[in-house]
């Protein structure tokens, strides 16, 4: 498994450019994979990661006695001083929002990718840009934005996410990551089961 640069390769092919060694990937293997709050989504994604024997370092401020053979209970500044790549799966709280941010941003020490399927406003977008911009950050794959109704968007809201988009390691989708036919149905099948039926 790579980290690849299809996002960059496959718009150049459909324009007649062909860059292989400019788009060459980064292999998956042996690097550390931070992962920030260690619920279901976490460690379902812990679980996918197994096969490709990278270090998983998982950090949940309010679970303990999850660490198995592949997964590391660590604490944030673990996560932020060896993840070579970071996944925020965490609910949108007081205490998360705006969970990335610039002091965040501040403690890292290896240039990591940036993950997030959980929910807008745990990414600062403002600060993650900079963070791009300086650097502090390799790239982002965004599932969800601070504001995901962009016909609301204020002219300051659409030159941002402009900018976020102008960076070629950024991804932002609109809110699919988990958004499935089967989903769908498993989430109803859940919801009567809770209901008693």
């Amino acid at each position: 498994m790579q980290i690849n640069k299809m996002n960059i390769a496959v718009p150049e092919v459909k324009e007649g450019i062909w860059l292989r060694d400019e788009n060459r990937g980064t292999e998956l293997y042996g690097k550390t994979v931070g992962i920030i709050g260690y619920g279901n989504t976490g460690s379902s994604f812990a679980k996918l990661l197994q096969p490709f024997e990278v270090t998983v370092l998982a950090h949940d401020k309010y679970k303990t006695g999850y660490a198995n053979n592949y997964v590391k209970e660590a604490s944030l500044e673990e996560v932020c001083e060896s993840a070579d790549i970071i996944s925020f799966n965490v609910p949108l709280t007081s205490e998360t929002h705006h969970l990335l941010n610039s002091h965040f941003l501040s403690r890292l020490k290896k240039q990591p990718l940036i993950i997030s399927a959980c929910r807008g406003k745990v990414i600062n977008t403002a600060d993650l840009i900079e963070g791009l911009k300086n650097n502090q950050v390799r790239g982002a794959c965004l599932d969800v934005l601070e504001n995901e109704k962009l016909n609301s968007y204020t002219e300051f809201e659409k030159q941002q996410l402009a900018e976020l988009l102008s960076f070629k390691t950024v991804i932002v989708t609109p809110h699919i990551a988990g958004y499935t036919h089967e989903a769908f149905l498993k989430m109803a099948t859940v919801l009567l089961g809770k209901l008693g039926f």
